[in-house]
């Protein structure tokens, strides 16, 4: 610890350089006995880093831990919201569940960048929470990705939530999941009914051509993961925007992660990041 001399004269400590600290826990780890459109129920808490976000109490959108201080979403989850009224809850899988009391928490600070909802482009926020959450079996961070070179072209990844199962229909009370294609983005821009502009390099398109399988209204914000070799997850993409859901033609599009892996660990150096 250093000294430093205050406007007063006298000698005060100075922080030194904040190191990002590891915990004693394993990101990624799914539990296999544990917006979406064609897909299927999770197993109880399978993915253990899938959050909520209730606005004045009423769910709107996903999101997924990163560490035990921040939670990942979507900035147009954010942008323009009392962000200090959003409640954050944990380790939860049938939302509708009255007779549990999930581990929540609230917002204390939402970082975003450049987000526009001309174009949702840069579609990322961070959520800086009020308290320390618990790391336990229920309770997991997903892992960031290692290479931020990598393009995930023709890996299968999932998206999860509790989105519209069918397009404008009502929200899911159990936690849903799917498995899609990740497109390129030059085949995005080319072989989809897209135009080349709305997809910029920020973004990954995921999804099949007859459409069938989704994520939807209520999965904004929440993740696009795939299982690396070691079977831990990491999460590729944010559910962001898309045409209608599950149409064919137009795929769904996600905020592209590896983009902003130095921007994710750099605000969120002060939360305690697991092992990858």
């Amino acid at each position: 610890m250093k000294t430093t001399k205050n406007l007063f004269g006298f000698f005060s400590a100075r922080p030194n350089q904040v190191v990002t600290p590891h915990c004693t826990c394993s990101c990624g780890e799914r539990n296999d006995g544990s917006r979406i459109v064609g897909g299927e129920p999770t197993n109880m808490n399978e993915f253990p880093w899938m959050v909520r976000l209730s606005y004045f109490n009423r769910f709107y959108c996903g999101g997924m831990l990163i560490n035990d201080r921040y939670v990942l979403t979507a900035a147009h989850c954010v942008k323009g919201f009392m962000w200090f009224m959003i409640k954050v809850t944990f380790g939860e899988h049938d939302r509708c569940n009255d007779t549990k009391k999930p581990e929540s928490r609230f917002v204390l600070r939402a970082i975003t960048g450049d987000f526009s909802f001309m174009n949702f482009d840069h579609d990322i926020a961070l959520l800086r929470l009020n308290d320390k959450v618990p790391i336990t079996d229920t309770i997991r961070p997903i892992c960031l990705p290692n290479n931020t070179d990598e393009k995930y072209e023709g890996v299968k990844a999932i998206a999860s939530g509790w989105g519209t199962v069918k397009e404008d229909g009502k929200p899911s009370c159990i936690l849903q999941k799917v498995e899609v294609p990740v497109m390129s983005n030059q085949e995005c821009r080319k072989d989809t009914k897209y135009s080349e502009t709305m997809i910029s390099d920020n973004m990954l398109c995921a999804g099949y051509p007859e459409g069938m399988k989704d994520s939807c209204q209520g999965d904004s914000g929440g993740p696009l993961a795939t299982e690396r070799e070691d079977k831990k997850f990491e999460l590729i993409g944010i559910v962001s925007w898309g045409n209608g859901c599950a149409r064919p033609g137009y795929p769904g599009v996600y905020t592209r992660v590896t983009r902003y892996v130095p921007w994710i660990r750099e605000n969120s150096k002060d939360g305690c990041y697991c092992q990858d």
